[in-house]
């Protein structure tokens, strides 16, 4: 099993030791691995009670909740005609293109809510980082297991764990990539301080959410499958690519049937960024100019006024991401003075 020094014991953060085929920790705590991952996954409450009085069970049973609907179809599904070649030629455009021209040589890379893992195997795959794929979902990190071992790819390491209580060392990261994530949990603000806190001194993190405005179009859409039925899903341009049948029963019910789903705005994410000791980067839609091919994503930009904000999520509207789900994206960088 490839372990390292920044996969720790989510109770107390203590390095890992291999033991009779499980992982302990100098507290005695041992975890199971199953099919080469550690079973890192810890409710919130375990490690601190107090939680409970301030939360009640409320987020322990949305955590759950989440984790079972995506145990029952984990997204993002691959298709099952996907080899490598046409794996990465598929991940190889827009964001994943930039992500993978642009990072750092030799990077810690962390995706947390990895799902299936399909941008950390791009990532591993493509780049000489060291990729962290974490997700509370077993099934859905078996399922990114399973290609990678079948396609070789090496320099990546598979971890099942609670966002909240996360088993990866403090400030250990260069990049956080949490994407279409946090606005699924109990407390996205929370979740958020959370894992902001694995990035190291000037180090990235990068966050993408719904947007209270560029997800109107599949709100429209989700409420008049309600009224018309099935058929209202040609209107979907997701659904109008080449899919697999399991990748588009993935892709409905992620974005039709999730327990959970809440929106914010690329101020609110402005505004934690400066809250939890980073700088706003950038953002995809890019608040002021045009977004190009060859954008420099982790070159500062303006984060220009909050109106300018709020014309850019306009914008999602009548863009391929308001379509398509309606995520944007923030990158942050960690403050070289940054404490947290």
């Amino acid at each position: 099993m490839i372990l390292d020094e920044n996969i720790v014991c989510p109770l107390t953060g203590v390095a890992l030791e291999t033991v009779d085929g499980q992982l302990t920790s100098g507290s005695g705590r041992r975890y199971e691995v199953s099919d080469n991952i550690p079973l890192l996954f810890v409710d919130e409450t375990e490690g601190a009670p107090a939680i409970a009085a301030v939360t009640g069970s409320t987020g322990g049973q949305v955590t759950h909740a989440v984790q079972d609907f995506y145990e029952d179809a984990p997204f993002p599904n691959y298709n099952s005609f996907d080899n490598l070649a046409a794996f990465t030629r598929q991940a190889d455009a827009g964001f994943g293109r930039l992500l993978r021209k642009q990072l750092p040589l030799n990077a810690n890379v962390l995706e947390v809510g990895c799902g299936t893992a399909q941008l950390s195997n791009y990532l591993a795959a493509t780049t000489l980082s060291r990729v962290y794929a974490a997700d509370m979902t077993l099934a859905s990190l078996r399922m990114g297991r399973a290609f990678a071992r079948q396609n070789q790819i090496d320099g990546i390491r598979f971890i099942q764990m609670n966002l909240f209580m996360p088993a990866i060392r403090p400030q250990s990261m260069d990049v956080v990539i949490s994407n279409g994530v946090l606005h699924h949990t109990y407390d996205t603000r929370k979740a958020f301080a959370s894992i902001s806190r694995l990035v190291k001194p000037g180090g990235h993190f990068i966050v993408g959410l719904y947007d209270w405005i560029g997800r109107l179009r599949t709100d429209f859409r989700r409420l008049l499958l309600k009224t018309f039925g099935d058929k209202v899903l040609a209107l979907d341009p997701q659904l109008r690519k080449r899919l697999s049948p399991e990748k588009r029963r993935a892709w409905i019910r992620d974005q039709y049937f999730h327990p959970l789903e809440r929106k914010h705005s690329i101020s609110e994410v402005i505004q934690w960024f400066n809250e939890e000791g980073f700088s706003f980067v950038s953002s995809i839609p890019k608040i002021l100019g045009t977004f190009g091919e060859d954008e420099q994503i982790f070159k500062p930009k303006s984060p220009g006024t909050s109106l300018d904000r709020v014309v850019a999520e306009l914008g999602m509207l009548v863009s391929p991401s308001g379509g398509e789900g309606g995520l944007f994206v923030c990158i942050g960088r960690r403050n070289i003075a940054s404490r947290r």
